[in-house]
Protein backbone atom coordinates (compact mmCIF):
# COMPACT_ATOMS: atom_id res chain seq x y z
CA UNK A 1 0.00 0.00 0.00
CA UNK A 2 1.31 3.45 -0.91
CA UNK A 3 2.50 5.70 1.88
CA UNK A 4 0.38 8.80 2.42
CA UNK A 5 1.91 12.27 2.52
CA UNK A 6 -0.13 15.44 2.99
CA UNK A 7 0.68 18.85 1.55
CA UNK A 8 -1.12 21.73 3.25
CA UNK A 9 -1.08 25.38 2.18
CA UNK A 10 -0.71 28.20 4.70
CA UNK A 11 -3.62 30.62 4.22
CA UNK A 12 -3.88 34.10 5.76
CA UNK A 13 -0.59 33.49 7.58
CA UNK A 14 -2.32 30.86 9.76
CA UNK A 15 0.50 28.36 10.22
CA UNK A 16 -1.16 26.39 13.02
CA UNK A 17 -4.22 25.56 10.91
CA UNK A 18 -1.97 24.45 8.04
CA UNK A 19 0.03 22.18 10.37
CA UNK A 20 -3.09 20.63 11.87
CA UNK A 21 -4.61 20.10 8.44
CA UNK A 22 -1.46 18.37 7.20
CA UNK A 23 -1.29 16.09 10.24
CA UNK A 24 -4.95 15.09 9.97
CA UNK A 25 -4.82 14.52 6.21
CA UNK A 26 -1.81 12.27 6.73
CA UNK A 27 -3.67 10.12 9.25
CA UNK A 28 -3.34 12.00 12.51
CA UNK A 29 -1.44 11.20 15.69
CA UNK A 30 -4.09 9.31 17.66
CA UNK A 31 -2.85 5.81 16.75
CA UNK A 32 0.75 6.84 17.33
CA UNK A 33 0.69 8.81 20.60
CA UNK A 34 -0.78 7.02 23.63
CA UNK A 35 -1.01 8.00 27.33
CA UNK A 36 2.21 6.02 27.90
CA UNK A 37 4.17 7.70 25.11
CA UNK A 38 7.34 9.68 25.76
CA UNK A 39 7.34 12.03 22.77
CA UNK A 40 10.32 13.90 21.33
CA UNK A 41 9.67 16.86 19.03
CA UNK A 42 12.89 17.29 17.06
CA UNK A 43 13.19 20.55 15.05
CA UNK A 44 16.19 21.62 12.96
CA UNK A 45 17.97 24.33 14.94
CA UNK A 46 21.32 24.09 13.20
CA UNK A 47 22.37 27.60 14.25
CA UNK A 48 21.08 30.77 15.89
CA UNK A 49 18.89 32.22 13.14
CA UNK A 50 15.51 33.95 13.03
CA UNK A 51 12.34 31.93 12.75
CA UNK A 52 10.93 32.24 9.23
CA UNK A 53 14.37 32.54 7.61
CA UNK A 54 14.31 29.02 6.14
CA UNK A 55 17.56 28.23 7.95
CA UNK A 56 15.84 26.77 11.02
CA UNK A 57 12.43 25.27 11.67
CA UNK A 58 9.85 28.03 12.08
CA UNK A 59 8.87 28.37 15.75
CA UNK A 60 5.21 28.55 14.74
CA UNK A 61 5.45 25.11 13.14
CA UNK A 62 7.19 23.66 16.20
CA UNK A 63 4.54 25.17 18.47
CA UNK A 64 1.66 23.83 16.36
CA UNK A 65 3.15 20.33 16.26
CA UNK A 66 3.81 20.35 20.00
CA UNK A 67 0.27 21.52 20.75
CA UNK A 68 -1.13 18.71 18.59
CA UNK A 69 1.02 16.19 20.48
CA UNK A 70 0.00 17.59 23.89
CA UNK A 71 -3.67 17.14 22.98
CA UNK A 72 -3.01 13.39 22.83
CA UNK A 73 -2.14 13.57 26.57
CA UNK A 74 1.11 11.56 26.38
CA UNK A 75 3.26 10.69 29.39
CA UNK A 76 5.84 13.35 28.48
CA UNK A 77 6.80 15.77 25.70
CA UNK A 78 10.28 17.17 25.15
CA UNK A 79 11.48 19.57 22.45
CA UNK A 80 15.17 18.93 21.78
CA UNK A 81 18.00 19.50 19.34
CA UNK A 82 21.74 20.01 19.19
CA UNK A 83 23.12 22.69 16.87
CA UNK A 84 25.86 22.14 14.28
CA UNK A 85 29.29 21.04 15.52
CA UNK A 86 31.03 22.31 12.37
CA UNK A 87 33.14 20.32 9.93
CA UNK A 88 34.31 22.63 7.17
CA UNK A 89 32.14 25.40 8.58
CA UNK A 90 31.64 26.87 12.04
CA UNK A 91 29.81 25.31 14.98
CA UNK A 92 27.20 26.94 17.20
CA UNK A 93 25.73 27.10 20.69
CA UNK A 94 22.41 25.27 21.02
CA UNK A 95 21.31 27.55 23.86
CA UNK A 96 21.88 30.55 21.59
CA UNK A 97 19.84 28.80 18.89
CA UNK A 98 16.98 28.15 21.33
CA UNK A 99 16.78 31.87 22.05
CA UNK A 100 17.34 33.24 18.54
CA UNK A 101 14.79 30.94 16.90
CA UNK A 102 12.06 31.58 19.44
CA UNK A 103 11.92 27.92 20.48
CA UNK A 104 12.79 28.75 24.11
CA UNK A 105 9.73 30.97 24.26
CA UNK A 106 7.56 28.26 22.69
CA UNK A 107 8.68 25.72 25.30
CA UNK A 108 8.05 28.21 28.12
CA UNK A 109 4.61 29.11 26.81
CA UNK A 110 3.56 25.46 26.46
CA UNK A 111 5.16 24.29 29.70
CA UNK A 112 7.28 21.75 27.83
CA UNK A 113 10.85 20.80 28.67
CA UNK A 114 13.50 22.03 26.24
CA UNK A 115 16.65 19.91 26.10
CA UNK A 116 20.09 20.48 24.58
CA UNK A 117 21.18 17.27 22.85
CA UNK A 118 24.78 18.46 22.53
CA UNK A 119 25.17 18.37 26.31
CA UNK A 120 22.80 15.46 26.94
CA UNK A 121 23.96 12.17 28.42
CA UNK A 122 24.64 9.65 25.68
CA UNK A 123 24.96 5.97 24.96
CA UNK A 124 27.23 4.38 22.37
CA UNK A 125 25.03 2.29 20.08
CA UNK A 126 26.17 -0.35 17.58
CA UNK A 127 24.50 -0.64 14.19
CA UNK A 128 23.60 -3.94 12.55
CA UNK A 129 25.10 -4.48 9.07
CA UNK A 130 26.44 -0.92 8.75
CA UNK A 131 27.43 0.68 5.47
CA UNK A 132 30.14 2.91 6.98
CA UNK A 133 29.34 3.67 10.63
CA UNK A 134 29.35 0.67 12.94
CA UNK A 135 28.65 2.63 16.13
CA UNK A 136 27.89 6.12 17.31
CA UNK A 137 27.13 8.06 20.46
CA UNK A 138 23.45 8.98 20.59
CA UNK A 139 21.78 11.37 23.03
CA UNK A 140 20.00 9.52 25.82
CA UNK A 141 16.89 11.68 25.45
CA UNK A 142 16.39 10.44 21.90
CA UNK A 143 16.94 6.78 22.76
CA UNK A 144 14.47 7.04 25.65
CA UNK A 145 11.71 8.43 23.42
CA UNK A 146 8.89 6.14 22.27
CA UNK A 147 7.70 8.56 19.58
CA UNK A 148 9.98 10.86 17.58
CA UNK A 149 8.38 13.62 15.53
CA UNK A 150 10.98 15.02 13.16
CA UNK A 151 10.18 18.66 12.33
CA UNK A 152 12.81 19.84 9.82
CA UNK A 153 12.82 22.77 7.43
CA UNK A 154 13.04 22.54 3.64
CA UNK A 155 16.70 23.21 2.73
CA UNK A 156 19.44 22.36 0.28
CA UNK A 157 22.76 20.96 1.47
CA UNK A 158 26.17 20.83 -0.20
CA UNK A 159 26.98 17.36 1.07
CA UNK A 160 23.60 15.63 0.67
CA UNK A 161 21.75 17.84 -1.86
CA UNK A 162 18.86 18.22 0.62
CA UNK A 163 18.45 18.13 4.39
CA UNK A 164 14.98 17.03 5.46
CA UNK A 165 13.37 14.83 8.12
CA UNK A 166 15.81 11.89 7.95
CA UNK A 167 19.03 13.91 7.95
CA UNK A 168 17.48 15.98 10.74
CA UNK A 169 18.16 13.03 13.05
CA UNK A 170 21.91 13.77 12.86
CA UNK A 171 21.10 16.29 15.57
CA UNK A 172 20.75 13.33 17.94
CA UNK A 173 24.53 12.86 17.84
CA UNK A 174 25.87 14.91 20.76
CA UNK A 175 28.48 17.60 20.22
CA UNK A 176 31.54 16.69 18.21
CA UNK A 177 30.07 13.25 17.42
CA UNK A 178 28.21 15.05 14.62
CA UNK A 179 31.49 15.24 12.70
CA UNK A 180 31.73 11.46 12.49
CA UNK A 181 29.26 11.03 9.56
CA UNK A 182 31.13 13.71 7.59
CA UNK A 183 34.38 11.83 7.99
CA UNK A 184 32.88 8.46 7.03
CA UNK A 185 30.55 9.63 4.23
CA UNK A 186 27.42 11.52 5.18
CA UNK A 187 24.77 9.81 3.05
CA UNK A 188 25.71 6.28 4.04
CA UNK A 189 26.14 7.27 7.69
CA UNK A 190 22.59 8.70 7.58
CA UNK A 191 21.35 5.30 6.41
CA UNK A 192 23.17 3.59 9.29
CA UNK A 193 21.73 6.04 11.82
CA UNK A 194 18.22 5.55 10.41
CA UNK A 195 18.42 1.85 11.33
CA UNK A 196 18.30 2.94 14.99
CA UNK A 197 16.70 6.40 14.87
CA UNK A 198 13.71 6.20 12.57
CA UNK A 199 11.26 9.09 13.02
CA UNK A 200 7.77 7.96 13.98
CA UNK A 201 6.24 10.93 12.18
CA UNK A 202 7.53 13.82 10.08
CA UNK A 203 6.17 17.35 9.77
CA UNK A 204 8.22 19.30 7.24
CA UNK A 205 8.26 23.08 7.56
CA UNK A 206 8.04 24.36 4.00
CA UNK A 207 6.64 27.75 4.90
CA UNK A 208 9.98 29.23 3.84
CA UNK A 209 12.74 27.09 2.34
CA UNK A 210 16.42 27.81 1.87
CA UNK A 211 18.45 27.22 -1.27
CA UNK A 212 22.09 27.53 -2.31
CA UNK A 213 24.57 27.95 0.52
CA UNK A 214 22.06 29.37 3.04
CA UNK A 215 22.79 33.07 2.68
CA UNK A 216 19.91 34.79 4.43
CA UNK A 217 17.79 36.53 3.24
CA UNK A 218 18.77 36.21 -0.43
CA UNK A 219 18.57 32.39 -0.44
CA UNK A 220 15.18 32.21 1.31
CA UNK A 221 12.30 30.80 -0.78
CA UNK A 222 8.68 31.51 0.06
CA UNK A 223 6.74 28.25 -0.24
CA UNK A 224 3.80 28.64 2.16
CA UNK A 225 3.44 24.90 2.73
CA UNK A 226 3.53 22.24 5.44
CA UNK A 227 4.13 18.57 4.57
CA UNK A 228 3.33 15.68 6.92
CA UNK A 229 3.37 11.91 6.94
CA UNK A 230 3.91 8.79 9.01
CA UNK A 231 6.78 7.63 6.78
CA UNK A 232 9.82 9.94 6.88
CA UNK A 233 11.24 8.57 3.64
CA UNK A 234 8.03 9.31 1.75
CA UNK A 235 7.91 12.83 3.25
CA UNK A 236 11.50 13.47 2.19
CA UNK A 237 10.87 12.20 -1.34
CA UNK A 238 8.00 14.67 -1.64
CA UNK A 239 10.12 17.43 -0.07
CA UNK A 240 13.01 16.88 -2.49
CA UNK A 241 10.57 16.90 -5.40
CA UNK A 242 9.04 20.19 -4.25
CA UNK A 243 12.53 21.69 -4.47
CA UNK A 244 12.83 20.53 -8.07
CA UNK A 245 15.30 17.71 -7.31
CA UNK A 246 15.27 14.12 -8.44
CA UNK A 247 15.02 12.13 -5.17
CA UNK A 248 17.17 9.29 -6.56
CA UNK A 249 20.09 11.73 -6.78
CA UNK A 250 19.97 12.11 -3.00
CA UNK A 251 21.99 9.04 -2.12
CA UNK A 252 20.58 8.40 1.36
CA UNK A 253 17.02 8.52 -0.02
CA UNK A 254 17.93 6.10 -2.82
CA UNK A 255 19.70 3.68 -0.48
CA UNK A 256 16.85 3.70 2.03
CA UNK A 257 14.31 3.17 -0.74
CA UNK A 258 16.32 0.19 -1.98
CA UNK A 259 16.44 -1.27 1.53
CA UNK A 260 12.70 -0.90 1.93
CA UNK A 261 11.91 -2.12 -1.57
CA UNK A 262 10.12 1.09 -2.56
CA UNK A 263 10.42 3.60 -5.38
CA UNK A 264 11.85 7.11 -5.08
CA UNK A 265 9.29 8.32 -7.64
CA UNK A 266 6.77 10.58 -5.86
CA UNK A 267 4.12 9.13 -8.16
CA UNK A 268 4.33 5.96 -6.04
CA UNK A 269 3.21 7.95 -2.97
CA UNK A 270 -0.39 8.81 -2.11
CA UNK A 271 -0.21 12.61 -1.97
CA UNK A 272 -3.27 14.27 -0.45
CA UNK A 273 -4.18 17.91 -0.02
CA UNK A 274 -2.38 20.29 -2.36
CA UNK A 275 -1.00 18.92 -5.68
CA UNK A 276 2.79 18.57 -5.69
CA UNK A 277 3.27 19.89 -9.22
CA UNK A 278 1.34 23.08 -8.51
CA UNK A 279 3.85 24.08 -5.85
CA UNK A 280 7.08 22.64 -7.21
CA UNK A 281 9.91 25.16 -7.54
CA UNK A 282 13.48 24.85 -8.77
CA UNK A 283 15.82 25.53 -5.89
CA UNK A 284 19.38 26.61 -6.58
CA UNK A 285 21.66 23.83 -5.40
CA UNK A 286 24.68 24.35 -3.17
CA UNK A 287 26.66 22.67 -5.96
CA UNK A 288 25.68 25.48 -8.34
CA UNK A 289 27.10 27.97 -5.85
CA UNK A 290 30.31 25.91 -5.72
CA UNK A 291 30.53 26.04 -9.51
CA UNK A 292 30.15 29.82 -9.54
CA UNK A 293 32.91 30.12 -6.95
CA UNK A 294 35.35 28.35 -9.31
CA UNK A 295 34.72 29.86 -12.79
CA UNK A 296 37.97 28.47 -14.17
CA UNK A 297 36.89 24.89 -13.47
CA UNK A 298 34.49 23.04 -15.77
CA UNK A 299 32.15 20.68 -13.91
CA UNK A 300 30.45 17.95 -15.94
CA UNK A 301 27.61 15.97 -14.36
CA UNK A 302 26.06 12.82 -15.73
CA UNK A 303 22.55 11.66 -14.94
CA UNK A 304 23.81 9.27 -12.26
CA UNK A 305 25.71 11.98 -10.35
CA UNK A 306 24.42 11.94 -6.78
CA UNK A 307 24.98 13.75 -3.52
CA UNK A 308 27.80 11.42 -2.44
CA UNK A 309 30.25 12.39 -5.20
CA UNK A 310 29.34 16.06 -4.84
CA UNK A 311 30.06 15.77 -1.13
CA UNK A 312 33.50 14.22 -1.62
CA UNK A 313 34.41 16.69 -4.38
CA UNK A 314 33.40 19.93 -2.67
CA UNK A 315 36.01 20.12 0.08
CA UNK A 316 38.99 19.08 -2.12
CA UNK A 317 38.08 21.72 -4.71
CA UNK A 318 37.81 24.42 -2.05
CA UNK A 319 40.94 23.42 -0.18
CA UNK A 320 43.00 23.14 -3.36
CA UNK A 321 42.14 26.75 -4.09
CA UNK A 322 42.67 27.95 -0.54
CA UNK A 323 46.03 26.19 -0.35
CA UNK A 324 47.27 28.53 -3.08
CA UNK A 325 46.62 26.63 -6.30
CA UNK A 326 43.88 28.79 -7.85
CA UNK A 327 46.01 29.56 -10.93
CA UNK A 328 46.89 25.89 -11.46
CA UNK A 329 43.18 24.98 -11.34
CA UNK A 330 42.39 27.08 -14.43
CA UNK A 331 41.22 24.87 -17.28
CA UNK A 332 40.50 21.89 -15.02
CA UNK A 333 37.57 19.63 -15.96
CA UNK A 334 35.89 17.55 -13.25
CA UNK A 335 33.51 14.73 -14.21
CA UNK A 336 31.01 13.09 -11.85
CA UNK A 337 28.29 10.67 -12.84
CA UNK A 338 27.94 9.18 -16.31
CA UNK A 339 27.71 11.89 -18.99
CA UNK A 340 26.91 10.45 -22.40
CA UNK A 341 29.64 12.51 -24.07
CA UNK A 342 32.27 15.03 -23.13
CA UNK A 343 34.52 17.26 -25.19
CA UNK A 344 38.10 16.70 -24.07
CA UNK A 345 39.74 19.96 -23.03
CA UNK A 346 43.03 19.07 -21.37
CA UNK A 347 43.43 18.22 -17.69
CA UNK A 348 40.45 16.09 -16.76
CA UNK A 349 39.59 14.33 -13.50
CA UNK A 350 36.97 11.59 -13.39
CA UNK A 351 35.62 11.17 -9.86
CA UNK A 352 33.68 8.12 -8.71
CA UNK A 353 32.88 4.76 -10.22
CA UNK A 354 30.10 6.15 -12.42
CA UNK A 355 32.71 8.26 -14.24
CA UNK A 356 35.11 5.35 -14.63
CA UNK A 357 34.76 5.16 -18.40
CA UNK A 358 36.50 8.56 -18.59
CA UNK A 359 39.45 7.52 -16.41
CA UNK A 360 41.81 7.40 -19.39
CA UNK A 361 41.27 11.12 -20.09
CA UNK A 362 43.42 12.11 -17.14
CA UNK A 363 43.31 11.20 -13.45
CA UNK A 364 40.73 8.99 -11.75
CA UNK A 365 39.53 8.58 -8.15
CA UNK A 366 37.62 5.31 -7.80
CA UNK A 367 34.89 4.58 -5.28
CA UNK A 368 31.20 5.10 -4.64
CA UNK A 369 31.90 7.71 -3.53
CA UNK A 370 35.68 8.16 -3.78
CA UNK A 371 37.58 9.01 -0.60
CA UNK A 372 38.32 12.69 -0.03
CA UNK A 373 42.09 12.12 0.06
CA UNK A 374 41.94 10.20 -3.23
CA UNK A 375 40.07 13.11 -4.83
CA UNK A 376 42.73 15.53 -3.59
CA UNK A 377 45.49 13.35 -5.06
CA UNK A 378 43.68 13.08 -8.41
CA UNK A 379 43.20 16.84 -8.65
CA UNK A 380 46.74 17.61 -7.54
CA UNK A 381 48.17 15.20 -10.12
CA UNK A 382 46.54 17.24 -12.89
CA UNK A 383 47.34 20.66 -11.44
CA UNK A 384 50.94 19.99 -10.53
CA UNK A 385 50.03 20.64 -6.89
CA UNK A 386 51.47 19.03 -3.77
CA UNK A 387 48.75 16.80 -2.23
CA UNK A 388 50.50 16.71 1.14
CA UNK A 389 50.44 20.51 1.24
CA UNK A 390 46.74 20.59 0.42
CA UNK A 391 45.88 17.94 3.01
CA UNK A 392 48.00 19.66 5.65
CA UNK A 393 46.25 22.95 4.89
CA UNK A 394 42.87 21.22 5.18
CA UNK A 395 43.72 19.50 8.44
CA UNK A 396 44.95 22.72 10.03
CA UNK A 397 41.90 24.65 8.83
CA UNK A 398 39.60 22.04 10.33
CA UNK A 399 41.59 21.92 13.57
CA UNK A 400 41.16 25.66 14.01
CA UNK A 401 37.45 25.50 13.17
CA UNK A 402 36.85 22.67 15.62
CA UNK A 403 38.84 24.31 18.40
CA UNK A 404 36.75 27.46 18.06
CA UNK A 405 33.50 25.44 17.92
CA UNK A 406 34.14 23.04 20.82
CA UNK A 407 33.41 25.57 23.63
CA UNK A 408 30.11 26.44 21.92
CA UNK A 409 29.07 22.79 21.91
CA UNK A 410 29.09 22.82 25.72
CA UNK A 411 26.28 25.34 25.89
Amino acid sequence: MAQRVAISRVENNDVETAVRRAIELAGGLRELVTPDSRVLVKPNLVQPAPSGSGCVTDARVVEAVTRAVLEMAPRSVIIADGSAAGYDTEGFSTEDAFQATGIAEVARRLGVELRNLNTDQFEEVSFDKPLVMDRARIARTVLDSDVIVSVPVLKTNLRTNVTLSIKNMNGALPGAEKRKPHHLGVDRAIVDLYSVLRPSYAVLDATVGLEGMWHYPEDSREMGLVIAGRDALAVDIVGASLMGFEPAQVLHLRLLAERQGVNTDPAAIEIVGEPLLRHRQQFKTAFQVLQAKHPGVRFVQGESACSACICEMASPINYLREAGYAREMEGLTVIIGNPTWIEFKGKTAALGDCAGEFAALGSFAAGCPPKEDDVIRALCQLCGADPDRVMSFRDEARRQLWESADPLLKR
